[in-house]
């Protein structure tokens, strides 16, 4: 099955992407919990509307509602926070 993130696009040069397979498909709740006090922005694609929660510099998320999957953003010059923080954030809904 193809990804549903096919075009990559960086929220900032040299950031790094990964994606992760959920244990299940994002809802309008998950969103709303990951959005927090942030702005959430939104980009249409041919595949669907993608959720865009940027969170604190550290991370960016890229969501679809109804997909198993998301798109994460990080920035590297950070070290290994940004994984720490992307773990406690995904335990919290998944």
């Amino acid at each position: 099955m193809p990804s549903p993130f096919p075009v990559p696009v960086p929220p900032f040069p040299c950031w790094e992407r990964r994606k992760y397979r959920l244990s299940r498909q994002v809802t309008l709740d998950d969103i709303t919990v990951f959005l927090g006090n942030e702005e959430l922005y939104v980009r249409e694609t041919p595949v669907g509307r993608v959720n865009i929660i940027h969170k604190y510099g550290l991370i960016e998320l890229h969501c679809i509602i109804g997909e198993p999957e998301i798109e994460i953003w990080v920035n590297p010059d950070n070290g290994a926070y940004p994984s720490e923080y992307l773990d406690a954030l995904l335990s919290t809904r998944f």
